[in-house]
């Protein structure tokens, strides 16, 4: 569905390479996360899949098609995207915030309403929040919003930076496990930024580990959290190991009190 060869992307005011020789390719259907440190070019990766951002060289692939041959904008509306600052617009109602790229798809104004209706149900909001505007919501309701306004043309593709980054535990848990259902039901392919590694481990059928504008690693979670990965790969998969062993010593010892 998604396949990256030789991408090469440098910042002209600093002269660095956000991307260096990157290469990827992603199955139809699955979900891989992005992980590393900040400035590692996971955002840098996704601006330049739906166009945002244009690499210097190397080609992108989406479904066989190179997307340098799609205007940007154009490409945008064949990809669901999803982001911390989730974007709403705040002078909308959420149904015309969910609408919005279908309208500019020109689909008619009941098909639109048909749609709208659909993504409420399927992000779990009542029918009822189509007419209420994105500063009545909570962060977590506002994020599935976004989330429905991501789905509401149907894509194949779904690009999401930290979308569930700024939600307090419970409901970046409970987001995170409903669009891994959700993904999995619409039969999606999604490309997920998070500095979040237990949320990698527990929602991704693949991690690709990024440092310095370079793949690292790439496999499943099970691979990457085995004794032979790459000592920094390894240092940073112990993580949710080590939060995994913490919990288990302080349920262990509640038992024996």
């Amino acid at each position: 569905m998604i396949d990256i060869e030789n991408l090469v992307l440098t910042y002209p005011q600093t002269r660095k390479r956000a991307l260096d020789d990157v290469s990827l390719s992603i199955a139809p259907g699955e979900l891989v996360a992005l992980v590393g440190a900040s400035g590692s070019g996971k955002t840098s990766l996704l601006k330049t899949i739906n166009r945002l951002i244009d690499p210097d060289s190397g080609t992108i692939r989406l479904d066989g098609e190179d997307v340098s041959d799609i205007a940007g904008p154009l490409m945008r509306r064949r990809i669901g995207y999803a982001f911390q600052g989730i974007g709403l617009f705040p002078h909308m109602s959420v149904a015309e915030n969910i609408g919005i790229t279908p309208q500019l798809l020109g689909w008619p104004i009941d098909k639109i309403a048909q749609r709208v209706s659909e993504l409420l149900a399927l992000v779990d909001l009542p029918a009822d929040f189509s007419s209420r505007s994105p500063g009545m919501l909570s962060g977590g309701q506002q994020q599935r919003v976004g989330v429905a306004r991501a789905l509401a043309a149907r894509p194949k593709v779904m690009l999401m930076d930290e979308p569930f980054g700024a939600l307090d535990p419970l409901t970046r848990d409970a987001l995170g496990q409903s669009y891994r259902a959700l993904h999995s039901q619409l039969g999606l392919t999604t490309i997920m930024v998070t500095h979040d590694i237990q949320e990698a481990v527990l929602l991704a059928d693949r991690i690709v580990v990024m440092a310095g504008g370079r793949i690292i690693a790439d496999g499943t979670p099970r691979e990457l959290m085995s004794d032979d990965a790459d000592p920094d790969v390894s240092e940073l998969m112990r993580v949710p190991r080590r939060q995994a062993e913490r919990v288990q010593a302080i349920l262990g010892g509640a038992a024996h009190v």
